[in-house]
């Protein structure tokens, strides 16, 4: 067991001391996107403007009821199984094409990307379901579908309502949306629609800092702070949170279970499972991997 935690903490550092290398190179992109600007007649279209034009979904009516708002997988279906095996759980930012300046370009993941896997997932018998349903399966005997998927999105980005809850509400399904308490970019109303539509809201601490680098008061306001500001603001159980960038240690775990979640998502690269509630593994989705790299982690 010890040897199994020292490996997964050396693949954590692993993507961490990637994502910092993705900012080294963010530094040529600019030089070289700045230069297309400047060259283009047109600006290039890649502007945010453009952005609300990529990747365009129905305006049909969603599956599940409309009279509640609930997408179909918001609530057990009548093929849906006992599972306690390992569960995928995917990682999203922002949906869009990245700015110029921005230094991580690879968190941003094009609308017709996203709306290519979402089908993908869709066309190979997968279903989402929220972190909480995973749980009650694993744990309390609950059902979940033959294929089931978590769709997680971090921080709370504006994409994410206006592109992500129509394209999963499209296919029936319900995310979860990891968010800070505070600095977000969603209004209340946003994720309030979030939740009537079945999606789980998980925290994400307070100001998004390095749990590692705080002391105990620090550390408690952003774990249980969250997740109390988060229960005022929405009315809702939160019980799963999300570590910033991934980085956590023994003390950080203690202070995600003390303030009584049920699990905590991580940047390790895997499958999620029952044995590990405060370490569940996901599979961060890069702009650069497109659909074939969504497949590659899956199979």
């Amino acid at each position: 067991m010890v040897d199994e935690r020292k490996a997964r903490r050396e693949r954590q550092r692993r993507r961490i001391r990637r994502r910092r290398l993705l900012a080294l190179g963010a530094l040529f992109f600019t030089a070289v996107a700045i230069v297309t600007l400047l060259a283009s007649s047109s600006g290039g279209g890649h502007g945010p403007g453009s952005n609300r034009a990529e990747g365009r979904t129905s305006t049909a009516s969603p599956p599940g009821n409309p009279a509640s708002g609930l997408v179909r997988d918001a609530t057990p279906q009548s093929d849906w199984v006992p599972h306690t095996g390992p569960v995928p759980i995917l990682e999203y930012h922002v949906l869009g094409a990245a700015p110029a300046d921005e230094p991580y370009p690879d968190l941003y993941v094009s609308r017709p990307d996203f709306h290519r896997q979402m089908n993908w997932l869709d066309e190979h018998g997968y279903e989402a379901v929220t972190l909480e349903q995973v749980e009650a399966a694993w744990y309390h005997g609950a059902t979940l579908p033959p294929r089931p998927v978590v769709i997680s999105f971090d921080d709370g980005y504006r994409p994410q309502f206006t592109y992500a809850l129509p394209e999963l509400r499209r296919h029936g399904w319900a995310g979860v949306l990891n968010l800070k308490a505070e600095g977000s970019d969603l209004y209340p109303s946003n994720v309030e629609a979030m939740i009537a539509a079945g999606w789980e809201i998980a925290a994400h601490t307070i100001h998004h800092l390095d749990l590692t680098e705080l002391d105990s008061t620090q550390l408690t306001e952003e774990v249980a702070g969250s997740r109390k500001i988060l229960q005022r603001e929405y009315g809702i159980p939160v019980k799963n949170f999300c570590y910033p960038a991934g980085q956590f240690d023994e003390t950080v775990i203690a202070a995600v279970e003390a303030a009584g979640y049920v699990g905590a998502t991580t940047e390790i690269h895997g499958d999620a499972t029952r044995s590990h509630p405060y370490e569940l593994d996901r599979y961060e989705i890069l702009g650069s991997g497109g659909l074939a790299g969504m497949v590659a982690d899956l199979r």
